[in-house]
């Protein structure tokens, strides 16, 4: 399989980009919750610029910083952040310094790239609209308090990324939930949008399969019933067909093909 996968902005992620823009105009907290593998933390490293910013802000040297950056740097104003899994009790100054060190790649860049006096705020979060947390499952009730800290203490939105049935939770903190101003559901594609990106997207979505490998239409039909529009068992389901068609020195993707690609997968497809 091709590693190299582009990004796709398909309708659920301009739902979510608009989700985004809504809790920025209003500073409220947002809730974007979903299946495993529809796209939810993709979609919002993608909205954050995150692979950019990431490469950025991982300066181990004073002389590094800034040198690689480019204007994308002064239009990062969104933090994006993954839950620990362990050790949580650190969220609250790890996520200052993520804000921190953009500042500082931002003035390091607006010297070097543009010739203008150095100047460092104090302030992690001056210029950040909006902090996405991932992986909000796996806080307690104290984790949480240090979020709705940050969100009390400064202008700016915050979106929580979770599995479905976590604002039933949240509901039993009062203090957290009654900040929260929006839900997001984040769906699974639908079908003729399945279909368009398996026909029309192969390269974005990082596979070496192309269309004309299919038999028949009826093995993209099999394809999409079983993946149902979830992005990661679309991948998982090529891993296996490609693994299939090189075993038994095969050419075409037939129904029987995909059929034992599904039943090659340990869990997620049923």
């Amino acid at each position: 399989m091709n590693k190299r996968q582009i990004f796709i902005e398909t309708k659920e992620y301009k739902r979510f980009a608009e989700f985004c823009g809504a809790c920025i105009k209003y500073k409220y907290i947002g809730i974007c919750y979903g299946l495993p593998g529809v796209g939810k933390t993709l979609s919002s490293r993608y909205y954050a610029n995150w692979d950019f910013i990431e490469r950025q802000i991982a300066y181990k040297t004073a002389k590094e910083i800034g040198v690689d950056a480019d204007e994308r740097i002064l239009k990062a104003r969104t933090i994006f952040y993954t839950a620990p899994a362990v050790r949580a009790t650190k969220m609250y100054s790890e996520i200052n310094l993520i804000g921190g060190k953009m500042r500082i790649v931002k003035a390091a860049y607006r010297t070097i790239a543009q010739g203008e006096e150095e100047y460092y705020s104090g302030d992690a979060f001056e210029d950040i609209d909006l902090i996405i947390v991932d992986e909000i499952d796996r806080l307690k009730l104290q984790h949480l308090e240090q979020l709705r800290d940050i969100y009390d203490r400064n202008d700016i939105a915050l979106i929580f990324i979770v599995m479905p049935g976590i604002e039933k939770r949240l509901a039993r903190y009062p203090q957290l939930f009654s900040r929260i101003g929006f839900a997001h559901e984040f769906a699974n594609l639908s079908k003729d949008e399945t279909h368009h990106i398996l026909e029309y997207k192969w390269e974005e979505l990082g596979l070496s399969i192309k269309l004309e490998d299919f038999s028949d239409y009826e093995a993209i039909t099999t394809i999409i019933k079983i993946t149902k529009g979830n992005f990661r068992l679309i991948q998982r389901l090529f891993t296996q067909i490609d693994r299939i068609l090189e075993i038994n020195n095969l050419e075409t993707i037939t129904t029987e093909v995909v059929e034992a690609a599904r039943d090659s997968l340990v869990i997620g497809i049923k």
